[in-house]
């Protein structure tokens, strides 16, 4: 990656980080660099090395990672992220990581050091025990043969520094420069060390170095056992799931050629998309973690065989040794000092082997802790554990042992794994999975089944869980493979899985890997049947079946056309709003009348009579 490229990774960072700030999301800095380079192999984010002009493309690009991947820190894709990048940082750099452990160790004896190399001048015989016992605890420490708090530790290593360093060298020690100094005080230690150790295999001394090669036996026999009995859990789990996909999934023949078709729904154990999607992501994260736990016990059977080498070295070394010093009196520092070193670097290759394997047994109790981040309480994978109705990949395999595969494209050819030399050193594609229900279930991991036969296209080796894949890989094998290039651009979690970042990195310049594809019209003879009566019926008043009906109609709104509305009568009040009322129920009342004695009669009455002015009667 050049320089531009870094800085624009380093100030999409640098945003991301502060957009998350007040989200309170808390996610490792180092961790959000290793997304941003997966996710930028994918040119199609249009985000180049001008930066500040792309700022659209950089906030949408952005706002991705934030909502779609950050925020959702226990989906099984982000986890199975974290866990590549965790282990990056871990076991693929591991000499790294014993250099680490060492500068530490350094580190915390700096103080210890530079209070050796402050001393100038020294005269009185308190001083010079002072110094001897400063140089004394440094080199137990720095080399870890012991605690020299003890009295025989000390004692046996304050011997072993006097032997070579007596109190006028000591004098002349304290006078040289500080560079001098820390030459001087490097070559000390080791040889102090090649004398405790060569004392320890005489019996005559070795208080408090540990027995490394014995420790180191039993701690493997230990580590491996847990470690087995951890991929046991994940491989029941790895069934359970590649079953449960397999389940969701039927070949379908069609016109155009063989395709997976999902299947979700009530009476199957996968009731919508959404989960089907989830397993799939789910089975990626235990693949990942079946891989990762295999190769830790590589290392771990390969450490019995690179203990011996380092012990069988050191014995032949501690026999040189013996017939170096044996029945001799005084030796050249010339000839037995460089074999001491030599015995001291043997030892601390023990040292770093127990560093090594701590740091493996750090790096599997990390692991299932991202383990216990996965929510599957939904999906009913115990249940299909305890019922034991998961098939192994031993099992699926030899379902289509039978099937033999037989190619008619002269660019792919078929060769079989019984034939082959050195077939478990063969690398097959995509770990072996079949290529085309990874690209036609859009990432789901079916083993593919290498005794059908191998598939060889441009001196890669390819194998297919059915028979149908294979022919549809034969018409057209680079298709596939631009298909899997552009899944692992979609779903960065296949890149580092698939071990794709180099194939990625050379079609960078390649924006569209697949193209679209152009539907043609075929046509096909189709059945289909009606549904009796499918609406309620209806009589249309208005409905008129005479066509002089509708022309006298139509010559009257003509003759409309000419005429003026002065009123307009309409014929129903259909249209008019109604109105609710409210009612009440009759209550029974009491009333009270008058006693009946006597009777009224009507009063009389004045008519007037002639308004407009008469007054006679």
């Amino acid at each position: 990656m050049d320089d531009d490229a870094k800085d624009c990774v380093r100030n999409i960072v640098k945003e991301i980080m502060r957009e998350l700030a007040p989200k309170k999301i808390r996610v490792n800095k180092n961790f959000v660099t290793y997304l941003t380079k997966l996710l930028l192999m994918n040119p199609n984010w249009g985000i180049g090395d001008d930066f500040f002009r792309q700022r659209e493309n950089v906030q949408h690009f952005v706002k991705y990672i934030i909502e779609d991947l950050l925020q959702q820190q226990n989906y099984p894709k982000i986890v199975t992220l974290k866990v590549q990048f965790y282990f990056s940082c871990n076991l693929e750099r591991m000499d790294h990581v014993i250099e680490l452990n060492k500068r530490d160790l350094k580190n915390k004896l700096s103080s210890l050091k530079e209070n050796i190399f402050m001393a100038t001048k020294i005269g009185e015989r308190e001083e010079i025990d002072l110094l001897f016992k400063k140089i004394v605890y440094y080199t137990t420490l720095i080399t870890g043969l012991g605690n020299p708090s003890k009295p025989k530790v000390y004692e046996e290593a304050l011997i072993a520094l006097k032997s070579i360093l007596d109190e006028e060298e000591l004098k002349d020690f304290v006078a040289m420069s500080k560079f001098e100094k820390q030459t001087n005080l490097t070559q000390v230690t080791k040889v102090v060390a090649g004398i405790r150790l060569f004392n320890k295999d005489c019996e005559k001394g070795g208080e408090g170095i540990p027995d490394l090669p014995t420790l180191l036996e039993k701690a493997v026999v230990v580590i491996k056992a847990g470690t087995e009995e951890t991929l046991l859990m994940v491989m029941e789990r790895v069934n359970a799931l590649t079953t449960m996909v397999d389940k969701c999934y039927i070949v379908k023949h069609t016109c155009k050629g063989f395709q997976l078709q999902c299947i979700t729904g009530e009476d199957m154990t996968i009731k919508n998309s959404n989960d089907v999607e989830y397993i799939k992501d789910l089975l990626v994260f235990f693949r990942q973690y079946e891989l990762l736990i295999r190769r830790i016990l590589d290392e771990i059977d390969h450490m019995p065989l690179k203990s011996e080498e380092i012990w069988n070295s050191m014995e032949k070394l501690l026999k040189i040794i013996h017939e170096t010093v044996y029945m001799k009196i005084a030796i050249p520092i010339g000839v037995v000092f460089p074999l001491f070193e030599q015995l001291w670097e043997i030892w601390e290759q023990f040292q770093n082997q127990s560093i090594f394997l701590s740091r493996l047994s750090m790096i599997m109790s990390n692991l299932e802790v991202y383990a216990r981040y996965m929510r599957y309480d939904h999906l009913p994978i115990e249940q299909i554990i305890r019922e034991n109705s998961s098939m192994t990949d031993a099992e699926r395999l030899a379902e289509t042992a039978h099937i033999k595969l037989i190619s008619s494209n002269p660019d792919v050819k078929v060769v079989k794994c019984e034939v082959v030399k050195n077939f478990q050193n063969i690398k097959l594609e995509y770990l072996g999975f079949c290529c085309w229900k990874l690209i036609e279930s859009d990432g789901a991991l079916i083993p593919g089944n290498p005794n059908m036969g191998i598939a060889v296209y441009n001196l890669k080796h390819y194998v297919f869980s059915c028979e149908e894949g294979f022919q549809a890989f034969e018409k057209n094998p680079q298709m596939f493979v631009n298909c899997v290039l552009d899944l692992a651009r979609r779903k960065p979690q296949f890149i580092h899985f698939f071990q794709m970042k180099n194939d990625l990195e050379s079609v960078y310049k390649i924006e569209k890997l697949v193209q679209g594809k152009i539907e043609i019209r075929i046509c096909e003879d189709k059945s289909m049947q009606t549904v009796v009566h499918t609406t309620e019926s209806h009589v249309d008043v208005q409905y008129r079946w005479n066509i002089w009906d509708i022309k006298r109609e139509a010559l009257t709104n003509a003759n409309l056309l000419s005429t003026r509305t002065i009123s307009s009568q309409t014929d129903k009040t259909g249209s008019n709003s109604s109105l609710a009322t409210q009612t009440y129920n009759l209550k029974t009342r009491e009333t009270q009348t008058f006693p009946t004695n006597y009777a009224n009669v009507p009063k009389s009455s004045r008519l007037m009579n002639a308004l407009r002015g008469k007054n006679d009667d």
